[in-house]
């Protein structure tokens, strides 16, 4: 069996996984759980985990249990997510909160957050079980931190950087570094994993930001400029604003108070972003990343888990939703 229907075997066993660790003795939260897993996620991170465990050597089942956990730790973040923005669709679908009351989807997150660790505990691996668990904390620490930032238009792009280093980063490397153990790597060989998995989440959520300005609903499954509406400036607009008048930054300051983008201001805002290279220095900004991640691969000998990793990297850099 080659690579690719190696990891095809492995996924499908991964959907099985996921079916298992959203069982629930109460039906609602299997599914809360099972409408949001299947709305069209791409599995990265257990694509991830499976094949950084493969670059040891390994190809047990205790990667897919951790490719299952890390999958349903995202999954309860954007649950609770789409609870704090108030979030009306999820990936074109009917958010899970706008089917079931916020109520029900904090609590079915924290359901998932605890089936997740039941499923790391049944690896027998503390070292795992802390660095997830690390995680999961910075992954609270992050949103925290953005609600703090919210319709704040003078920020940083270190605070940037912060955000989506706890938000994303720091979850694609615990699925890198958990991998890497399965794997048995030495030290040396699992932080240029961790690394790798790290820089990657950065230049995925940076792209993501592009994305949100130049898709559309069709094919992003929700309104683009939402994360405007949201208050929330994700790079292009904090490096374009280095850049505008008077004029431009009151406008866009009172399109964050007013928390509503017309087709217009849309247009403004997309017009506006090209112009002061908001978008052209995020996507070169990514690219580094990119390249620095793949640049952590240059420790390992040419091998297919290489190579699907490297692909892995520049398709995230060119996708478009």
């Amino acid at each position: 069996m080659d690579l690719l229907d190696s990891i095809r075997s492995m996924m499908e066993s991964l959907e099985q996984e996921l079916i298992q660790q959203l069982k629930s003795r109460v039906p609602v939260a299997f599914e809360i759980g099972a409408h949001i897993m299947n709305s069209g996620g791409k599995r990265i991170r257990p694509q991830l985990a499976i094949i950084a465990a493969r670059m040891g050597g390994y190809a047990g089942t205790d990667a897919v249990t951790l490719s299952g956990a890390i999958e349903c730790i995202h999954t309860a973040t954007l649950l609770h997510d789409d609870v704090v923005d108030r979030a009306e669709t999820r990936r074109g679908r009917p958010s899970a909160n706008s089917l079931w009351s916020n109520e029900m989807c904090v609590l079915g997150g924290d359901f998932i957050l605890a089936k997740a660790f039941r499923a790391l505990t049944s690896l027998g691996n503390l070292r795992i079980l802390d660095i997830v668990s690390r995680t999961t904390e910075k992954l609270s620490e992050g949103e925290l931190f953005q609600m703090m930032n919210i319709g704040n238009i003078e920020m940083a792009e270190e605070d940037y950087i912060r955000i989506i280093t706890d938000k994303t980063a720091v979850l694609m490397e615990a699925a890198c570094r958990g991998g890497a153990i399965l794997g048995g790597l030495d030290a040396e060989r699992e932080e240029a994993l961790a690394d790798f998995g790290f820089n990657l989440g950065i230049a995925f959520q940076m792209t993501d930001d592009v994305i949100d300005y130049r898709s559309d609903v069709e094919t992003m499954g929700k309104e683009p400029g939402k994360d405007l509406e949201e208050g929330k400036l994700t790079l292009p607009l904090i490096i374009a604003l280095r850049k505008a008048d008077e004029v431009e930054k009151k406008r866009i300051t009172t399109m964050i108070k007013e928390k509503r983008l017309t087709t217009g201001d849309l247009e403004w805002m997309k017009g506006f972003l090209e112009k002061r290279g908001g978008i052209e220095e995020t996507l070169k900004k990514s690219r580094y990343y990119i390249n620095k991640a793949i640049g952590r691969l240059d420790i390992f000998p040419l091998s297919e888990e290489k190579t699907a990793l490297m692909k892995l990297a520049e398709k995230i850099l060119h996708r478009t939703y």
